[in-house]
This record gives structure tokens, C-alpha cells and sequence, in this order.
């Protein structure tokens, strides 16, 4: 069981961050029309229904911990309802399922020149509203209102990058194919661009969760929070790197290398998949003890 709620933790955590990318990517990177409108229309409700499924599943295995049952025995609409209305958790689901109601809705029926803005506000409640399902959320610190504006930082910026990745390689590749060299070029100048202000983000916000979780270089190193934390900064300094020689090596030779782009991109993939294991790393993060409250 504790298998199928990391598994359901990382499919929701990835498919929400990768919605608002999708959003992110369209309204701040993509430099000219083509046809990939209903592409990435498809792509977001492929991350809504992922979302949704990996959410009820989330929260199915939940129950079934507290309840102290087993996954068969605890699927009751009543004990599910008494969660649902009696908890703070399920408070924010029931929020959380209404969003993504709206959200349904908005893909289905798309207002002309508001849909892709529209899109963006409801990704990033829905992203950020996944700080009251973590440890910011349960906390009673009285500094509870600073670790839960550093984890909705932390959360709504990882949703631009790394996860924006995945929608800036997929753009690449269709500007490529189009021989849209010029509009590659500046989509990569734009994603660069964006990504060091996310980065610099997701290091100061993540420093500053650090300090609440860990709350010491001991805890950091002998507490299995701490040595996961570890291994998650690991990764992303590895995906920065990548990203850093996109920006400094590849970037700086788009005008004279064509070539370049097809580099760019494969960097890209390979941070597409540094970002993968980081998100199940936060997965695993989340169902373990802070190291500074064993």
C-alpha cells in the first residue's frame, strides 16, 4: 500500500505541475502561431485526468492508513464523506476537485482570449494548493504562514521548470519541423531566460523549507528526510548544470550553428528526466517525518 501512495503522490504531484507548464509554456515562451492549439489542449487534459485519477487514488490510500483498513474495506462513500467534510485534508480536496471541475469545463467549452489565461490562474491554484496537503499545511509552527508561502514559491515556480521542460522540448521539436528556426531561437531565449528566475525561485524558497524541515547540518545527514533532501538537491543540480551549458554553450551558438538546437533539445530531454525522479523523490519526501520533529 505504501508502494501505490508514493506511485499516486508522484503521478499527481507530476501531472498538475506539468498542467500548469503547459499554460506557462504557451503564454510566456511560444513565439509564433502554429497549429499545436489543440495539441496542447490534449495534453492538458491528459494532465486533468491524470490529476484527477492519481488524486482520488491519493486520497483512497489515505484513508485506508488512518482508518487502519485495508483498500477494499475502507472504499465507503460514508467514510469518505466524513474525511471529505470533517477533516482539514479533505477540506482542500473538496476545494481541489471544484477546480478541477472549472477546469474540465474550461477545456471543454474555451472562452476566445481567455482560455489559455484562465487555464494558467486554475493550474497555479491547483498547484499551490498542494502546499495544505504537505507538511506546511499540517504544520502548527507559528511559523506556519512563512513555510507555506516558501512551499507555494517553491511549487508554482517548479511548474514553470523543470516541468515547463517537457512543453519547451515538444515546441523545440515542432519549430524544427517546421524549419521555424527564427521562432525556435527565440522560444529558447524566452524558456532560458524564465528558467534562471525560476531557478533562483526554487533555490531560495527550497533553502528556506530546508531550514523548517531539516533545521540542522545534523539532521540533514542522519535523518532518512535529510539523506532523501540530499539526493533531491543532487538531481536538480545536475538538471541546473545541463540547463546552464543549454544556456551558455548551445544558445550562445544558435545564430551560427543550426545544429545547436538539436543539442538544446537533447539536454532538454535529459532534464525531462532529471525532473521525473525528482518529483518522486518529493513523493517519498512527503510521507516521511520532518528531521526536525522526529
Amino acid at each position: 500500500m505504501y508502494a501505490l501512495l508514493i506511485l499516486s503522490r508522484a503521478i499527481h504531484f507530476g501531472s498538475c505541475l506539468l498542467l500548469l507548464s503547459v499554460f506557462a509554456v504557451r503564454l510566456l515562451v511560444e513565439t509564433a502561431a502554429t497549429d499545436d492549439s489543440r495539441a496542447a489542449r490534449r495534453l492538458a487534459g491528459l494532465c486533468l485526468a491524470a490529476a484527477a485519477g492519481s488524486g482520488f487514488v491519493w486520497f483512497w490510500v489515505a484513508i485506508a492508513g488512518m482508518s487502519g483498513s485495508g483498500l477494499l474495506e475502507s472504499l465507503s462513500p460514508q467514510l469518505f464523506r466524513m474525511v471529505l467534510i470533517e477533516t482539514a485534508p479533505g477540506n482542500v480536496w473538496i476545494v481541489r476537485c471544484a477546480i478541477g471541475v472549472a477546469f474540465g469545463v474550461l477545456l471543454c467549452f474555451p472562452l476566445r482570449g481567455w482560455s489559455w489565461r484562465g487555464g494558467a490562474v486554475l493550474a497555479a491554484v491547483l498547484v499551490g494548493s498542494l502546499t495544505w496537503l504537505g507538511h506546511a499545511g499540517a504544520s502548527e509552527d507559528v511559523r506556519r504562514p512563512w513555510m507555506l508561502s516558501a512551499d507555494v514559491a517553491h511549487l508554482l515556480a517548479a511548474g514553470v521548470w523543470p516541468a515547463g521542460l517537457l512543453p519547451f522540448a515538444l515546441l523545440l521539436k515542432q519549430y524544427i519541423r517546421a524549419g521555424l528556426l527564427p521562432a525556435a531561437r527565440a522560444a529558447a531565449t524566452r524558456f532560458s531566460a524564465m528558467s534562471l528566475i525560476t531557478v533562483a525561485v526554487l533555490a531560495s524558497s527550497g533553502a528556506v523549507n530546508a531550514c523548517f524541515l531539516v533545521g540542522s547540518f545534523r539532521g540533514l545527514a542522519t535523518s532518512e528526510y535529510g539523506r532523501l533532501l540530499i539526493i533531491k538537491v543532487a538531481l536538480f543540480a545536475m538538471a541546473v548544470a545541463f540547463g546552464a551549458r543549454n544556456l551558455l554553450v548551445h544558445k550562445a551558438r544558435l545564430d551560427i550553428a543550426p545544429e545547436a538546437l538539436d543539442a538544446m533539445a537533447r539536454n532538454v530531454w535529459i532534464e525531462v528526466a532529471l525532473g521525473t525522479l525528482i518529483v518522486f523523490v518529493v513523493a517519498i519526501l512527503g510521507t516521511l517525518p520532518p528531521a526536525s520533529h522526529p
